[in-house]
């Protein structure tokens, strides 16, 4: 399996909110960072405690439009990330508005094509934006 293969995949298991699956493409030492976030997440469990958070955010939250690029020990991904904000995402409560947000995502891999990092990309003032939020930002940070 390539390692665009694999990134495909776990973005199929995402979609399809297959979250237990994902242990069988990650290998032992993990690491990802959400950049506009500024956090890292250290273990597996800790990603899929990530990846809930937008899913309890965004209930039908899915990768979509993706392409794949890879390379030797890494692949990236360009995707839109779509949906509806009916749940809490961090402090703030649900807005019913759509988010549709450009994400970057790279992955890297062990010698066994289990993926062992990555960093995901994308315009979290778009984003704020999109769900009427940024006043409420703006106003907490002033």
């Amino acid at each position: 399996m390539r390692n665009q293969d694999t990134h495909r995949k776990l973005h199929e298991l995402f979609n399809e909110r297959e979250l237990d699956e994902i242990d069988h493409y990650i290998g032992a030492d993990f690491a990802y960072i959400d950049h506009p976030r500024r956090g890292t997440m250290h273990t597996l469990a800790q990603f899929k405690e990530w990846l809930g958070e937008w899913i309890s955010a965004f209930s039908d939250a899915r990768v979509i439009g993706a392409s794949y690029v890879d390379g030797p020990g890494f692949s990236v991904a360009y995707f839109h990330g779509r949906g509806l904000n009916d749940g809490k995402l961090r402090r703030h409560a649900a807005t019913g508005r759509q988010m549709d947000a450009a994400f970057c995502e790279t992955l890297r891999y062990d010698q066994h094509g289990r993926a062992i990092g990555g960093e995901v990309y994308y315009d979290q003032l778009t984003l704020l934006a999109q769900l009427g939020l940024l006043e409420e930002v703006k106003a907490r940070h002033a």
